[in-house]
């Protein structure tokens, strides 16, 4: 078993790419729901668009939590390989911590692929906490107006 960097720095680039784009989709859409809760002919609306979002984004949480997972396991069998590698087949003897670093430096392309979908993930979470927040804002709206009356 061999690690191919080439391989992950490519799959890192479109990765990097698909992420920002779907940021800046989620943005816009947030951005969009928030812009409809203005008006009060659109707030029952933009309170189910609003508990839609919230369903997709749990979802994607989950998807990108089991990729996470994956490339860390990934990482583990890469690390052991390499650490056994580096023990036997280097021709200079390294201690413990410097076939860490090695392994490290090996593999950072990897380790930046796990820290794209962990951060992507705390991007979906602040999302989440959003829509919450826009989920009362919602609520107080429509007592506010049903106060009026």
């Amino acid at each position: 078993m061999s690690f191919n960097n080439t391989d992950i720095k490519t799959a890192n680039e479109e990765l990097e790419k698909r992420i920002l784009d779907d940021r800046a989709s989620w943005i816009n859409k947030i951005k969009n729901l928030i812009s409809d809760t203005k008006d009060m002919n659109k707030l029952t609306d933009s309170q189910i668009q609003m508990l839609s979002y919230r369903q997709i984004i749990i979802d994607k949480i989950a998807d990108f939590k089991t990729s996470v997972y994956k490339r860390k396991c990934t990482w583990d069998r890469y690390f052991k390989d390499m650490y056994r590698s580096y023990s036997v087949d280097y021709s200079i003897k390294l201690t413990g911590s410097e076939k860490a670093q090695f392994i490290s430096g090996d593999m950072a392309s990897l380790k930046l692929q796990i820290k794209l979908l962990e951060n992507h993930v705390e991007f979906y979470q602040e999302c989440i906490k959003t829509l919450d927040n826009l989920a009362f804002a919602i609520r107080n709206r429509i007592r506010l107006n049903e106060d009026d009356f």
